[in-house]
């Protein structure tokens, strides 16, 4: 697994910024499980299904280390007005993200309709 980025608790956040100096409240590390687009939510499921088959030893062992206080699957989904949406996750991908001890997460952003409509 190679990982996307990294941080440390303590350090500013957004070390480049000249506006906006808040510090890491947890050090963190991030893993790209997809590159699928926040509309292809099945096309992320599946990317995030092999992930976790290919991984599931290293990330229980992740999840396991002393010190981790969490390690989280967050997939981004848009949602489109009138600002609602339901998402289904397939039992497969539970069972292995839950058997390595890993909390799941939609991050929902919305959408502009008429934006979506003029692709």
């Amino acid at each position: 697994m190679k990982a996307d980025s990294f941080w440390k608790k303590g350090e500013q956040r957004f070390p480049k910024s000249t506006v906006n100096f808040k510090v890491n409240e947890h050090s963190g590390i991030r893993f790209i499980v997809s590159d699928a687009e926040f509309s292809e939510l099945p096309q992320q499921i599946e990317d995030a299904i092999t992930f976790f088959t290919a991984n599931k030893s290293e990330i229980a062992k992740l999840s396991a280390f002393e010190g981790v206080e969490g390690v989280v699957l967050d997939f981004g989904a848009e949602i489109r007005p009138p600002g609602w949406s339901s998402f289904t996750l397939p039992p497969n991908l539970m069972q292995l993200v839950g058997g390595a001890n890993v909390s799941l997460c939609i991050s929902v952003y919305p959408s502009n309709e008429s934006e979506a409509n003029n692709a």
